[in-house]
């Protein structure tokens, strides 16, 4: 075939592949007559993934190429290489042949005629149930991802046998697939996951028994705060703050102490989150608590991550919180002078945020930081005619507040200024004109 080569010899497919001939290895994957070299074909055309592609355009043939020999070839053994052709070239390629599972051609036959009396997703779902079984990892894989996209507790036990699957692979999926439907029966399987000798079916466990959020997956969770692999503390930590509760605040406390940069960040985030999405009603409780056991803890470690999260930031309400926690978590006696001149400096900045409350709680911090380094800081910039009306106005107040020499000299009353000590103060004072949140 193409070229007068036995078919049974694959040697000649490493030349198309070493010259980059993509629509050539293509061409014998869709119409080679014998499987072993269309699955040679599939296989070669996965090894792009690292390699690369000379012309962009040529990925979307390869891809094209690769899921329909998983809908169409008539070899199981071709379809698996194909499958795992998709997976080296990233998680995208294979979620888009999961998202076209549901155009399979599944001729399940639910007692009369073919096809006729089930439903195309329920015909689709006994498909990937029976994948669950195939002999091939690969199939197995799809199934588990699959299963997960569609949703709903009918193959909820099939997907918790999944999390037990011999390929880690097919494993990391059942449990991804497992979080995704969120059901607390997946819990105890989860949590033996936990466990397992693959870290990437670690980590997307504790992903999982966060997307779940309940009560019982936050001990597991807290547990795993502690773990040996920084990976596996970064993913606990960054799931606590999703919880919007008390409950988590000690560990995310402890773990500001971690020995690595990128735990401390993901604590501090998680902090922040954790006061960013309580209810209304229990803001000012878990506010209050963080601040407490802030002012209890060794925190100046974690300060470089708190100005990041309020100099990126790209939430207001992020900005907010953080505003207010570098406030808590700041010394104004930090022997450390860069550090220290760092805080005063992000504040200051944060005094001309075009988020009014991110403003005023920066102001708030500056106060709860008085020096008398900042209070010179402070009167030169409102000394300063380039600097914009409104910070200078905040600048003033805070001199004001901290009993700089200025404060005689300052006309308060002409700026409409609520001084506020944390976040729900303003909403409170000026409730009916912030209905919004805005966006920087």
């Amino acid at each position: 075939m193409f070229d007068g080569r036995p078919e049974a010899d694959t040697a000649f497919l490493y030349e198309l592949a070493r010259d980059s001939r993509t629509s050539d290895l293509v061409a014998y994957l869709r119409r080679g007559s014998s499987p072993v070299v269309r699955r040679r074909a599939a296989e070669m055309l996965g090894d792009f993934a690292e390699r690369g592609f000379e012309d962009d355009r040529d990925v979307e043939e390869v891809v094209r190429a690769l899921i329909e020999a998983v809908r169409e070839d008539d070899d199981d053994s071709v379809r698996a290489r194909a499958i795992d052709a998709l997976y080296r070239h990233g998680p995208e390629t294979l979620e888009r042949l999961v998202h076209e599972m549901g155009e399979f051609e599944t001729g399940v036959d639910d007692g009369g005629d073919e096809g006729t009396d089930t439903p195309p997703e329920r015909a689709t779902t006994r498909l990937l149930e029976e994948w669950l079984d195939a002999d091939y990892p690969e199939f197995r894989m799809v199934a588990a991802t699959a299963l997960g996209r569609i949703g709903g507790t009918g193959s909820l036990s099939a997907l918790v046998a999944a999390t037990t699957d011999p390929s880690p692979r097919v494993r990391a999926r059942a449990v991804q697939s497992c979080g995704m439907i969120g059901h607390e029966g997946c819990i105890g399987p989860l949590r033996k996951r936990l466990d397992d000798p693959s870290v990437r079916v670690r980590e997307k466990a504790v992903r999982a028994l966060g997307a779940i959020g309940s009560e019982a997956a936050l001990e597991p969770l807290t547990r795993v705060a502690r773990a040996d692999e920084e990976s596996l503390r970064r993913a606990a930590i960054e799931e606590l703050g999703q919880f919007g509760s008390l409950d988590p605040v000690d560990a995310l406390i402890r773990a500001l102490a971690d020995d690595t940069a990128p735990v401390q960040r993901a604590a501090v985030l998680s902090l922040v989150e954790l006061v960013t999405d309580a209810s209304s009603d229990r803001e000012p409780t878990v506010r209050d608590a963080v601040a407490t056991r802030l002012s209890n803890a060794d925190t100046l470690a974690v300060v470089p991550q708190m100005i990041d999260m309020l100099d990126e930031g790209r939430r207001a309400t992020v900005r907010r919180n953080a505003a207010w926690l570098l406030g808590c978590v700041a010394d104004s006696e930090d022997p450390d002078d860069d550090r220290r001149d760092a805080v005063y400096d992000c504040l200051i900045d944060a005094l001309g945020d075009p988020d009014d409350r991110t403003a005023r709680l920066a102001a708030a911090s500056l106060v709860d930081l008085e020096s008398d380094h900042l209070e010179r800081r402070l009167q030169i910039l409102v000394h300063d005619e380039s600097v914009p009306e409104e910070v200078t106005e905040r600048a003033e107040t805070v001199l004001d507040a901290i009993g700089g020499s200025l404060s005689g000299e300052v006309v308060t009353n002409a700026v409409d200024y609520t001084y506020v000590r944390d976040p729900s103060d303003y909403t409170a004072d000026h409730g009916a004109d912030d209905a919004t949140d805005p966006e920087p």
